[in-house]
């Protein structure tokens, strides 16, 4: 069997893809990531194919040349758009089509709009996204909510979710640093932020919490990490830092591969999901990086949801608080003043959690068997 997945929007080395999907998949057969970039591997099975182009629009036509050469019996198509490409392949060469939905594209979309533009950009956008799910021969998603989003429960014959969860062990691995990371990796944090960089992703609201924790702090140290996405944001944001004397205590860094994201997690203290949560896409899913957190043995401390409050404090892996930088604070403090034991102890539950539960490989079976059904004979 020969499967193909197709991304007009990630790396070939993205962690998912990659690393979850891609290897398990190599359990039946063949295996080609097609993404418009990354690194090109063609001697070891997953492979990794590049179109290289920087616009998710022209990567479909080649993203198609690529996968027509290829002849997979099954295509896994990443976004919405690359559906329509698994489309016009399954027409050409009759193979099986996935429809992978990794998060509620409707609603992100929405958001770049202002209400009540926004309410209606979202119900086109979703009927656009139905319209494709309607087609395809089976459906994964990365959480229940999202396939209620989509498909009917009287439809959910081939329809599964499969979510993003940690591979076991997943930080438990040497690798070589970065020269570029070298100096960040020589320290300790005790506060760890890893994510884009968004007023809704409470990046000022982490700032204000941190000035108010450096009064009983005073030696605090603080890794912010991710991509701004609007230059005014960075500009404020760089403007609070000077304002409020957090220069020596926050080390932002954009980016870092994601693979190496555990050097970072592995020198800190506490992980921080920090979110309005009046956004609905953000407060109805456990984010990768909160899990990762755990994988990590981190404690988090997150905002006070049903979702957050069933997973952190129910299980007493953390903190959560109110949409307040005094409250984050406050949550943040908690766990900085644990003695060691009560902290040790804390940091097992988590990574427990991880080894016990929320894990790729205990999901694993349901894709794998999902591929089986659609295979050829």
């Amino acid at each position: 069997m020969k499967i193909c997945i197709v991304s007009n929007s990630h790396s070939t080395t993205d962690v998912r893809l990659y690393y979850k999907i891609a290897r398990s998949l190599a359990k039946l057969g063949e295996v080609h990531l097609v993404c418009p970039s990354g690194v090109r591997n063609a001697a070891v099975n997953p492979f990794q194919d590049v179109v290289e182009t920087e616009s998710s629009w022209y990567a479909l036509p080649l993203l198609y040349r690529k996968a027509k050469k290829l002849k997979p019996d099954i295509v896994v198509c990443v976004e919405p758009l690359t559906v329509l490409v698994g489309l016009a392949l399954r027409r050409k060469l009759r193979c099986k089509v996935i429809f992978d939905i990794h998060e509620f594209f409707p609603d992100a979309f929405a958001e770049r709009f202002r209400p009540p533009l926004s309410w209606i950009m979202k119900q086109l956008y979703l009927g656009f996204e139905r319209w494709l799910q309607r087609r395809v021969d089976a459906t994964t998603a990365v959480s229940e909510e999202i396939l209620d989003q989509l498909v009917p429960r009287s439809r959910r014959q081939n329809a599964i979710a499969i979510p993003n969860y940690p591979v076991r062990n997943v930080w438990d691995y040497s690798c070589e640093t970065p020269m570029d990371i070298s100096t960040i990796c020589e320290m300790d944090f005790d506060l760890i932020y890893i994510g884009g960089l968004t007023p809704d992703r409470g990046v000022f609201k982490i700032l204000k919490s941190v000035s108010l924790l450096k009064q009983d702090f005073p030696a605090l140290n603080v890794l912010i990490l991710g991509k701004f996405f609007d230059p005014e944001v960075e500009r404020s944001f760089n403007e609070r830092l000077d304002a409020w004397g957090l220069n020596a205590m926050i080390y932002y860094q954009s980016w870092i591969p994601a693979e190496k994201i555990g050097l970072l997690l592995k020198r800190s203290r506490v992980g921080l999901w920090v979110f309005n949560p009046q956004n609905r896409r953000m407060s109805r899913a456990v984010p990768l990086k909160v899990l990762e957190y755990f994988a990590a043995g981190l404690p988090v401390v997150s905002i006070k949801t049903p979702l957050m409050r069933s997973l952190i404090e129910k299980n007493g892996l953390g903190a959560c608080c109110e949409y307040h930088s005094d409250s984050i604070a406050k949550a943040v403090a908690g766990i900085l003043r644990l003695n060691q034991s009560e902290y040790r102890l804390m940091s097992q539950r988590c990574s427990a959690l991880i080894d016990e539960k929320f894990n790729w490989e205990a999901i694993e079976p349901e894709l794998l068997a999902l591929m089986q059904q659609l295979a050829p004979e």
